[in-house]
């Protein structure tokens, strides 16, 4: 089986307009917006489990890290991965920044940036995402060592 040729910008631009046609410009141009309305949908997803990560340990965190030094240690590791997560999201993915905020030479170069934008922010994303779970492992070992301290 070959293996996957993964493009650079002006490659994956020129992919593009193999599939939409070499003047389809505002065709291009919804395609790439599209890719950031789906990360901002993802990381929106990833910021509700964080979220729902921090109110639930505001509850029940004080209790859990209290019961030893374990689930304390655990749970404050959790929570500074989930936070840092919740930070890359917030400096990558969910930053607002507007596709027709700046202009380049020409249309092409513009693609061009819009899909480097586009994959910075992907890459922040699949860091927010890895860091989340390596703070909901930390918070998850607090909660079982909370349980096995009865």
């Amino acid at each position: 089986m070959p293996e996957i040729q993964h493009l650079d910008p002006p490659e994956e631009l020129e992919y593009l307009k193999d599939i939409y046609g070499e003047t389809q410009h505002d065709r291009l141009y919804e395609v790439l917006t599209d890719s950031f309305n789906v990360l901002q949908n993802r990381a929106q997803m990833l910021l509700s489990l964080i979220t729902i990560t921090l109110t639930i340990t505001g509850f029940s965190g004080p209790q859990i890290a209290q019961s030893s030094l374990l689930a304390r240690v655990a749970i404050i590791f959790g929570l500074f991965f989930v936070l840092l997560s919740a930070l890359v999201l917030m400096a990558g993915p969910l930053r607002l920044n507007w596709c027709t905020r700046s202009r380049e030479e020409n249309i092409e170069q513009s693609l061009v940036k819009l899909i480097v934008q586009r994959n910075r922010r992907t890459d922040r994303y699949h860091l927010a995402a890895v860091l989340l779970v390596i703070g909901l492992i930390g918070y998850v070992g607090s909660v079982i060592s909370f349980l096995a301290a009865g």
